[in-house]
């Protein structure tokens, strides 16, 4: 059977070179010489930068089912975890570290996943921090359908480090909860003591 291509959109390889045409067109706007022996490759370079940062997944591949754990009943707390994600604003990144944790309601998932999930919302598309936050915490209370889970996240964003305001070192945390994380505070306090023991 012949595949009709002609409402299929243009190749991968077309994609890159048109984006990496306006990307070089937008630098020679700019009054940069873009065919110096620096900045050649700098159109390509910027176009494969933003493609690591829109990698649209499903959260079945990253989180799976799970496995059965009925005497799983205490907070699983994954801290340290490395962060990075692209500001939607500026197209810089922000880099840090996040925790998660959660109460199980008859299934765990490996550790793994938990890491595997921060890395795949970071670099999903351009956003915000606090979507971000949120959206990793929602989609792994909803998909594991756990009794509670809590994500924090701390990162420094380049573009207060390196433009604007130009404050390299500044924080940004932020949080999301869910079930018993919202409405026990003794939960909250047991996740916060426990990634407060991490080194």
């Amino acid at each position: 059977m012949t595949t009709d291509r002609s409402t299929e959109g243009p190749s991968h390889a077309v994609v890159g070179a048109r984006t990496s045409a306006s990307v070089e067109n937008l630098m020679t706007i700019l009054g940069l010489d873009v065919t110096s022996e620096g900045m050649k490759d700098t159109p390509e370079r910027f176009v494969k930068y933003l493609k690591e940062f829109i990698k649209p997944f499903q959260i079945e591949e990253v989180l799976g089912d799970g496995f059965e754990s009925p005497g799983a009943s205490g907070v699983v707390v994954q801290a340290k975890i490395p962060f990075r994600m692209v500001c939607e604003h500026h197209l810089l990144p922000a880099l840090g570290c996040a925790a998660i944790g959660y109460i199980p309601n008859k299934r765990v998932v490996g550790l793994s996943k938990l890491t595997r999930l921060v890395q795949a919302v970071g670099t999903e598309a351009p956003g915000l921090q606090e979507g971000i936050t949120d959206r990793i915490c929602k989609l792994f209370h909803t998909h594991i359908e756990a009794l509670g889970t809590i994500v924090v996240i701390e990162a420094e964003h380049s573009c207060m480090a390196a433009r604007g305001i130009a404050s390299p070192g500044v924080s940004t945390i932020t949080s999301s909860v869910r079930g018993a994380f919202r409405d026990v505070p003794a939960a909250r306090q047991e996740f916060f003591s426990l990634i407060s023991q991490v080194k």
